[in-house]
C-alpha cells in the first residue's frame, strides 16, 4: 500500500488519501448503515467495499513498475486475501471497536512496508517520514469496511432502523394515554 511512486504529487495524493480518510472517519457510521441496507452477509459487503478503497488507494501511491500500466493491480488479490483475514480475526475475537482494530492494522502495515513492501531499504529518515502516511494509508482502506463488517455484526436490525421496540397489547390496555 505504501508504494514509492506518488501519482499527482505530494500536494494533491496526500490530501485524497487522508481528506477521504478524515471524511470516513467522520461519517462512517452513517456510511456504514446505509451500505448495510444492501441484502448481502456483512462479510460480504466488507470485501465488496474493499475493492474500490484498495484499488483509489493502490493507484494514488503506485510502484513504478505498473504505475498507469495495468488494468487489474498486481496487489489486489494479495491486499483481499489480507483484508479477508483481517476480517476473520475480527470475526474470529467478536471485536466491537473499529478504531483499535484499524489502527493495529496500520502498525501492522507500516510494518509490513518497512520489511516486506515499498519502504524496504529506505533510510531511517524517509521511514520516518512516511511512516504517519502509510498508516493512513492502511486506515483508509480498512476502516469503513472493518465498521460495515463490525456493524453488521452487533447491531441488530431494530437499532439499525431506529424503531421503537414494540409494545405488548397488555401494556397499551393499562396505560390508557396510547
Amino acid at each position: 500500500m505504501g508504494g514509492v511512486l506518488i501519482v499527482f504529487g505530494a500536494l494533491v495524493d496526500v490530501p485524497l488519501v487522508v481528506g477521504g480518510f478524515l471524511l470516513m472517519f467522520r461519517f462512517r457510521k452513517k456510511l456504514a448503515l446505509t451500505i448495510l441496507r444492501v441484502k448481502l452477509p456483512p462479510l460480504a459487503l466488507y470485501l465488496i467495499l474493499s475493492v474500490p478503497l484498495i484499488i483509489f488507494e493502490e493507484q494514488i501511491d503506485c510502484m513504478p513498475a505498473w504505475c498507469g500500466m495495468v488494468a487489474i493491480l498486481p496487489t489486489l488479490p494479495f491486499l483481499l486475501v489480507e483484508m479477508l483475514v483481517l476480517g476473520g480475526i475480527v470475526l474470529w475475537r467478536h471485536a466491537k471497536n473499529v478504531l483499535r482494530v484499524t489502527l493495529l492494522y496500520s502498525i501492522f502495515g507500516v510494518l509490513w512496508e518497512i520489511f516486506l513492501g515499498g519502504l524496504v531499504g529506505a533510510p531511517l529518515i524517509i521511514i520516518a517520514l512516511l511512516a504517519p502516511y502509510v498508516a493512513v494509508g492502511y486506515a483508509f482502506v480498512s476502516m469503513l469496511p472493518l465498521t460495515v463488517l463490525i456493524e453488521g455484526k452487533t447491531t441488530p436490525e431494530d437499532v439499525k432502523t431506529g424503531l421503537p421496540a414494540p409494545v405488548s397489547g397488555v401494556a397499551v390496555a393499562l396505560l390508557p394515554g396510547f
